[in-house]
């Protein structure tokens, strides 16, 4: 599956196509398709600055939306 994600801070340039392996839903789950997704002002202030560091503890890649 591909993603648009990041594993750095910084402007748009950190963005990059990763591939990821194809989620399985687990007992109880279901798996949704996705036809849209938007990217919320805070992922936006994610990539530009991280939060100040306190955005250590996201699992790389962040994928933002």
């Amino acid at each position: 599956m591909k993603v648009i994600g990041l594993t750095r801070f910084g402007g748009p340039e950190v963005l990059e196509i990763i591939d990821l392996p194809e989620p399985r839903p687990g007992p109880g789950e279901v798996r949704v398709r996705v036809h849209a997704a938007a990217v919320n002002p805070s992922d936006l202030a994610v990539r530009a600055n991280g939060y100040q560091g306190r955005m250590a503890s996201l699992p790389k890649p962040y994928i933002p939306g």
